[in-house]
């Protein structure tokens, strides 16, 4: 049973530092002349939500989607390691993600799929500011095994919901590149099920 979101983290692609790529349509120009001459790497199983990602990206570009070349890694850090060596040409991620090789230099954020700019990835502007409506979060939530009993449930559910409500989750969350995304109990519950 779902317990509560905390908040949302939004995607990112990201680039090494001296990438060619300056922005989405670059990016777009290249995927639409040749899209096998563009290597994306994620920290999900391919139809994973990175290489979603991706691919909704490559559909508003009108590009045909079985031509993406994507490779999967088991978590996001093996695939940012092959952005830095120059194996890759695009990193896809969440914000949470890149923010450590943002911040040393390494990488550069091509665009967040949010509705709006995330403070902490400094100018990176969003797909949607670059001409590709396309925003996707994952939601940072927390779920009980199944069995668990109602009372056990609202205990988590009231505990999840101060902290989320809390100035330091507030601090944090924003530290992290975290989006406001709260939702506790049954009503998560129902988002999640719709």
């Amino acid at each position: 049973r779902w317990l509560g979101a905390v908040g949302g983290d939004f995607g990112v692609l990201a680039v090494n530092k001296n990438s060619k790529y300056r922005n989405l349509k670059g990016l777009v120009k290249d995927l639409k002349r040749n899209p096998k001459s563009v290597k994306f790497a994620g920290g999900s199983a391919s139809g994973g939500w990175d290489h979603l990602k991706v691919l909704l990206l490559a559909q508003k570009g009108g590009i045909d989607l079985k031509s993406i070349s994507y490779t999967a890694f088991d978590g996001g850090a093996g695939a940012l390691l092959e952005l830095i060596g120059k194996r890759v040409e695009v990193f896809t991620g969440d914000t949470s993600e890149v923010l450590a090789q943002l911040d040393a230099g390494n990488i550069r954020v091509l665009a967040v799929f949010a509705p709006k700019r995330i403070a902490r990835l400094g100018n990176a502007k969003t797909a949607r500011e670059q001409g590709y409506d396309v925003i996707g979060a994952n939601w940072r939530a927390f779920y009980a095994p199944p069995g668990i009993s109602d009372e056990a449930h609202e205990y988590w559910v009231d505990a999840i919901k101060q902290v989320a409500q809390s100035s330091q989750w507030a601090a944090l969350r924003e530290k992290n590149g975290l989006a406001p995304f709260e939702s506790f109990g049954d009503d998560f519950e129902k988002f999640v099920r719709e």
